[in-house]
């Protein structure tokens, strides 16, 4: 089992994804509490907006916390505990697929390998935690799409290379 995925083919910048530094990402949500919703970019920045205006007002009335004292018992405890995922649609964007990409082929090590559209892959949700701890069963991470996820389906496994391809 690959312990990193590869971005690799017709992509500006080849990268390799290490799932395991995700749950200090800020991207990440819980899998238990995800209902289908998707964000347009401007619901994003409203939230965004108004979480810091929010914080904002917080702190000029009741003066700054140090980072240290931000987080609570409870919301540690639920990164060691819960089960995370993180879209795939950021690496892709940042990975640039060249023009001529118009699909990604998902390299399973032992199994066949699924091809997909980018619009279907940049939709993905990639599950690295399960249990709070990093997926090493068939991992490194469990690939979903919307539909799936909220169906219960079994996820895609074994996912060690995404490669960008110019047609199936």
């Amino acid at each position: 089992m690959s312990d990193v995925i590869v971005f690799k083919g017709a992509v500006s910048f080849p990268i390799t994804l290490d799932p395991t530094v995700w749950v200090f990402d800020e991207r990440k949500f819980d899998l238990s509490s995800y209902t289908g919703e998707t964000d347009t970019d401007l619901s994003k920045q409203a939230k965004y907006l108004q979480g810091t205006g929010t914080q904002w007002d917080k702190e000029l009335r009741e003066g700054a916390t140090l980072p240290s004292e931000r987080r609570t018992l409870a919301e540690e405890r639920k990164v060691l505990e819960g089960e995370y995922g993180i879209r795939l649609d950021p690496f892709i964007t940042n990975a640039q697929p060249l023009p001529e990409a118009t699909h990604v082929r998902l390299h399973r090590e032992d199994q066949e390998a699924i091809v997909l559209s980018i619009a279907e892959a940049r939709r993905a949700i990639l599950q690295f935690s399960k249990n709070g701890k990093p997926i090493t069963e068939n991992g490194p991470v469990y690939f979903y799409l919307p539909e799936t996820l909220l169906a219960k389906e079994e996820p895609l496994t074994g996912i060690i290379a995404i490669e960008f391809i110019s047609a199936p």
